[in-house]
């Protein structure tokens, strides 16, 4: 009570308050900085918006043409095809992954006689150990030889003459191996390979550009003409452009005597206003 009464004789001016005019400077100057605060933190926040979407669109063109790049380079020789379908709004690009390969010393070529058996050097097979097969176990692995074009790896593998047969098992306990084939009947390849290459394959891979996606799909090697695939599938990529039909997104050009073949890649990305546009080679080693 006694500071209250001490209060009111206290001078007018030392117990004045804040004046109208103050009162609207500082609404004023906390305004004018609220502004250029809440400007700052929305430039920065669009900022990192930006490169967060560069770096997603980045990063997801990289992740498909690097796997893309591999398995491409670890294709059968003269395995690679592409097709179109839809006035160009989906396009695949279509080959044949080795799962090992070897040298052989002896397969049935005219005029041998034919016959069901050949003998190869002992080979490793994707996991680093000795190659197994047997048809009895779920093995559904390809032996082929010398394959110069699609339509030597594209076609009835039960057939008695080609270049592609199916693998019944594998015999390692004799030196060298012998790979038998599974055909009811014995078997003649076309032709040997100049340096008595062997190659052992089970699947078709199809990487297929659809408007917004990008996705590879696994299938049984079929014989005849490239389809559309439809079996197991896997996503890979987003974002891709939703109007593809005016681009070639791969082309490919097949090795010759003199250059090895190429595959080109032209894949374009989009994501809220973001393009970019990823071009791509592969230099695929011509060794049938």
């Amino acid at each position: 009570m006694a500071a209250i009464k001490q209060m009111k004789y206290l001078p007018k001016r030392l117990i004045r308050g804040f004046t109208l005019m103050e009162m609207i400077l500082v609404i004023i100057i906390l305004g004018i900085m609220g502004a250029g605060i809440s400007g700052f933190i929305s430039l920065s926040t669009q900022s990192y918006l930006n490169a967060t979407n560069r770096d997603e669109l980045i990063g997801n063109a990289r992740f498909v043409i690097e796997r893309l790049s591999r398995e491409l380079r670890n294709a059968v020789p003269n395995s690679i095809r592409t097709q179109s379908w839809a006035g160009n709004r989906l396009q695949c690009i279509q080959f044949t992954p080795i799962v090992a390969s070897t040298v052989y010393t002896d397969i049935p070529v005219a005029p041998e006689l034919a016959s069901k058996v050949l003998s190869v050097i002992p080979f490793e097979g994707e996991d680093g150990n000795p190659y197994q097969c047997n048809i009895a176990s779920g093995c559904t692995d390809l032996v082929t030889v010398y394959p110069l074009k699609t339509d030597d790896i594209y076609t009835d593998a039960t057939s008695s003459t080609g270049k592609i047969f199916r693998i019944d098992n594998v015999d390692s306990s004799s030196e060298p191996w012998k790979i038998n084939i599974l055909n009811l009947q014995a078997v003649h390849f076309d032709e040997d390979s100049p340096t008595q290459r062997l190659y052992i394959t089970s699947e078709q891979v199809s990487y297929c550009a659809f408007p917004g996606l990008v996705i590879r799909y696994r299938d049984s090697i079929s014989s005849g003409g490239q389809t559309i695939p439809g079996s197991t599938r896997f996503y890979m990529a987003g974002y891709l452009l939703d109007d593809i039909s005016g681009q070639q997104v791969f082309n490919h050009q097949p090795a010759t005597l003199t250059r090895n073949g190429v595959v080109q890649m032209h894949f374009r990305f989009t994501k809220d206003d973001e393009n970019y546009v990823f071009d791509h080679e592969v230099h695929i080693n011509n060794v049938p």
